[in-house]
């Protein structure tokens, strides 16, 4: 399979670019033969039709055209010229022309081109591609993030919210030019509607500190909303529903949203409750996957050694998330004068969810079968309370004073009722508290046009205090209560200075900095026989110089980068008594090189090497109790783990043809992990984690294509996913086992966009995932979905959806199966602000559904209960 997909990579590089034909190349000047530095090359088959583009670069181009043709016009368009065409006939292929051209001024110029193609609408702006969201629409978006989805060259993560443009992750997403979201814009793309968003705008090399515009690499991409007119000073939406679910109880919608733009003030507000499965918050207590603020700031968080139940699931959230949340949300930027800008946002969320959750596991071990089962009975509630402050401060016109501030206090209450092997009962309470204070000071001062000094300082405190109870429930009613207490703290302070320069086309950056991280467990498990205790801190000191340097030559960006540091860390044993420390030099050298084969498709090349520490995971020796079956412990060990990384990817977005093309493949190799030890049977798991001198390696290799077929007006979309992973574990004593996981994904779409009344929608996903080790049979799991989806709009006022979905969890199970039907109806008067819509949902009343996961020596099934069929009126008034 491996050696499949590699040969295809090489075929399709192979294919495109055999597809050159003739070169066409030249200089673009003014009246006074002045060079022109910025303009666009049109090549076209006749006077409206543009087939390919390119852009000039400083009053140079070359183009080498990818189609054939019998007559090529070349069109040369610049801002504030009179555009110029010229014509080869019978053009030779292979052959090298060379146009030149000489623009005159013209007073009543076009700003800039645009290019409208059937069904979809788009302009190009030097770094700015703009969106047309009306072009978008076919009837069933609600939300904005619904058009982001839909947009040419970008993906959304429907998991995380994390927007990726041109397979690189946006910073944020702007209203109106201002970071109004910060990372969590997913705040902004979930609730505002469609009908106040006339533009989305995606936005490359972009700098939010004006000082460092054309000195810092850029990198960076955002989106950015522009409103329609007149949705500005005060307007919003407010959606209202009730409906009743199949059990007879009140189902139940409201969300309010308020806009205020003025000329120094924006603001965002979300007022909102639900129990019907949606999340509209950044923050998912549901599946707990970590949002993009998370992952950015992950390095100031400790982890709950204790987890919260994770509802993962097949399926999407609004399926299975038994909610009752209430959530509110504060977004506001207020400009004070020309110096001052003062941003804050405000959270507020509760929320009660509830789950069934039915696991039994297969285990093959060492020659013995046995089977394990839990059925759990959750009821989760979580609470969140959250400030944001930021403010900049101009001191002058080459200096930026920025402070940011965070507060956040979470709670979530856990209580389970667990049916353990059809036997043994308990009932558990997990308390989980956590607290964190973050800030941050930066600096910014801008030397000359092309330099720039940065010095920040930061500080994090994260609490987490955990108590977990559980009572097992005997014959004779008398109980057995086992009580684990943990408390967690991480403490991090540091300081950097940077130093930004550009040359020429050259960028380049260098930092000095130093941080340091104190962390501090304590655990006591009591039980009616022993007491298990933890106590110790953990400290790190890093002290680093780091540095970057971007070549560019032309198509060719090469940019090394380096990081040289010294690492102090240290165990602090209480309970045993015991002390380690450890010191390191270490290097990390990385290497990324960027080929542009024209204007819309590049190459990518990187390779990293990486020494880091993992202890600060697997501090503790003694065992803690994390629930009704399993303990964890650790042999701590500070011995550096040592990354090696290879990548290489191809990357084409060609906006007029509405084509794109991902090609990549990556290749890891760990050594010195942390591996398990682990002992199963039937009552309990008992988990040990230890470091070996081992090699673990990863190879993961993707391919996306997605193409607008306009003789049939459909858009399609091909991805391809593969992995595979090598590791190795300990389980019931056994020797160091070799293991590997292999996975493969297949997912297509077919979206029609007919001008008539009716459009379909089609997606298709196949998995195969396989886990083998090296001394045992193979555990296989297939598993395939289908959607479906007919959109009809037989009048303008008048949309209706009806879509079916198709799972089928297991191929050797094929009579267990499900179809959710779903069905919805949305009128909306013609120049009216209200909107009404009748939702069915979960038509086959499906009450469960059930997966099946493999490991190397075990198969999972799992089965959660679903909510029930529901139907729902919903009114939206917007003002």
């Amino acid at each position: 399979m491996k050696k499949r997909l590699i040969a295809l990579v090489c075929f399709i590089l192979t294919f495109f670019s055999s597809l050159s034909a003739q070169t066409i190349k030249g200089t673009i000047s003014d009246n006074d033969k002045k060079l022109i530095a910025v303009s666009n090359i049109l090549i076209k088959r006749d006077s409206s039709s543009i087939s390919e583009y390119t852009f000039s670069n400083n009053g140079y181009y070359k183009i080498t055209l990818n189609k054939s043709y019998k007559r090529i016009i070349v069109e040369a368009d610049a801002y504030g010229y009179a555009r110029n065409q010229y014509v080869i006939e019978n053009p030779i292929k292979g052959k090298i022309y060379v146009v030149n051209f000489e623009l005159k001024t013209d007073i009543n110029h076009l700003d800039e081109v645009i290019i409208k193609a059937k069904k979809k609408s788009f302009s190009i702006k030097k770094d700015t591609v703009k969106y047309n969201v009306k072009s978008y629409l076919s009837g069933s978006e609600r939300k904005i993030q619904d058009v982001i989805k839909k947009l040419p060259g970008v993906n959304v993560n429907e998991s995380t919210g994390e927007i990726k443009y041109k397979g690189k992750s946006i910073e944020t997403v702007l209203l109106e030019g201002d970071n109004l979201f910060g990372y969590n814009y997913s705040l902004g793309t979930k609730n505002i509607n469609v009908d106040m968003v006339e533009q989305i705008q995606a936005i490359d090399n972009y700098s939010e500190n004006p000082l460092l515009k054309n000195i810092e690499s850029g990198d960076k991409v955002v989106l950015n909303l522009k409103l329609k007119k007149g949705k500005v000073d005060f307007s919003g939406n407010l959606d209202g529903g009730l409906g009743i679910f199949n059990d007879s109880n009140i189902a139940s919608n409201t969300n309010l949203n308020i806009l205020g733009i003025t000329k120094n003030y924006k603001s965002f507000g979300v007022l909102a409750y639900n129990n019907i499965g949606i999340n509209r918050s950044p923050f998912d207590y549901f599946s707990f996957n970590s949002n993009i603020e998370e992952l950015k700031e992950k390095e100031n968080y400790i982890e709950k050694i204790i987890p919260e139940s994770r509802f993962s699931n097949f399926l999407s959230d609004d399926r299975v998330n038994i909610n009752n949340q209430s959530f509110g949300n504060y977004n506001a930027i207020f400009n004070i004068g020309k110096k001052i800008k003062i941003k804050t946002n405000l959270y507020y969320l509760n929320d009660l969810i509830k789950s069934n959750q039915f696991i039994e596991n297969q285990y093959s071990i060492g020659g013995s079968d046995f089977i394990t089962t839990d059925n759990y009975f959750l009821s989760k509630r979580p609470k969140q309370y959250r400030g944001d402050f930021n403010i900049k401060l101009n001191t002058s016109k080459s200096s930026l004073l920025e402070y940011d501030f965070r507060i956040r206090e979470e709670d979530i209450h856990t209580k389970s009722s667990i049916e353990s092997n059809n036997s043994n009962n308990f009932t558990s309470s997990l308390r989980s508290d956590d607290n964190y204070i973050k800030n941050r000071l930066l600096y910014t001062k801008k030397i000359s046009n092309k330099k720039a000094l940065q010095l920040s300082v930061f500080q994090s405190t994260n609490k987490t205090p955990q108590v977990y109870e559980i009572t097992s429930l005997s014959l004779n009613s008398s109980s057995n209560v086992n009580r684990q207490k943990v408390y967690t703290e991480k403490n991090r302070i540091g300081s950097q200075i940077t130093f930004l320069g550009s040359s020429f086309s050259n960028k380049y950056s260098f930092s000095l900095g130093v941080i340091s991280n104190k962390n501090r467990i304590k655990s006591e498990l009591f039980n009616s026989t022993n007491i298990s205790e933890n106590y110790l801190d953990y400290s790190e000191e890093l002290i680093y110089q780091r540095g970057s340097y971007h070549f560019n030559f032309n198509k060719l960006r090469i940019t090394p980068s380096y990081s040289i540091n010294y690492l102090n860390q240290e165990i602090v044993n209480y309970e045993k008594g015991t002390n380690i420390n450890r010191d390191n030099f270490t290097l990390a050298p990385s290497l990324n090189l960027r080929y542009r084969l024209n204007n819309i498709s590049f190459i990518q090349g990187k390779i990293s090497y990486v020494q880091n520490s993992k202890a600060e995971k697997y501090l503790f020796e003694n065992e803690i109790l994390i629930n009704n079956r399993t303990t964890i412990s650790n042999m701590p060990n500070l011995d550096l783990q040592k990354v090696l990384n290879y990548g290489l990817f191809y990357f084409k977005n060609d906006l007029y043809n509405q084509m794109e093309i991902n090609l990549g493949i990556n290749y890891q190799q760990i050594e010195n992990s942390f591996f398990t030890n682990t002992f199963i049977n039937e009552d309990i798991l008992n988990i040990n984690y230890f470091l070996l001198p081992e090699t673990n390696n990863n190879l993961g290799m993707n391919f996306l294509i997605s193409k607008y077929l306009s003789f049939i007006d459909t858009n399609t979309k091909l991805s391809i996913d593969y992995s595979v992973s090598n590791y190795k574990n300990i389980i019931n004593n056994s020797d160091l086992r070799n293991n590997k996981n292999k996975s493969t994904n297949i997912k297509m779409l077919f979206k029609t966009a007919f001008d008539g009344f009716i459009n379909f929608k089609n997606e298709f996903n196949f998995s195969n995932f396989s886990s083998k080790n090296e001394n045992s049979d193979e555990f296989i799991n297939e598993a395939f979905t289908n959607s479906f989806s007919v959109i009809l709009n037989p009048i303008k006022e008048v949309f209706l959806k009806l879509s079916s979905n198709y799972f089928l969890p297991n191929f050797n199970k094929r009579n267990e199966r499900y179809n959710f039907l779903d069905a919805s109806i949305r009128y909306r008067p013609k120049n009216k602000r209200f909107e009404f819509e009748l939702i069915a949902k979960n038509l086959s009343n499906e009450n469960n559904f059930e997966q099946i996961q493999v490991v190397d020596f075990s198969t999972n099934r799992y089965r959660t209960n679903i909510l029930p069929m529901y139907i729902f009126f919903n009114m939206t008034y917007t003002f």
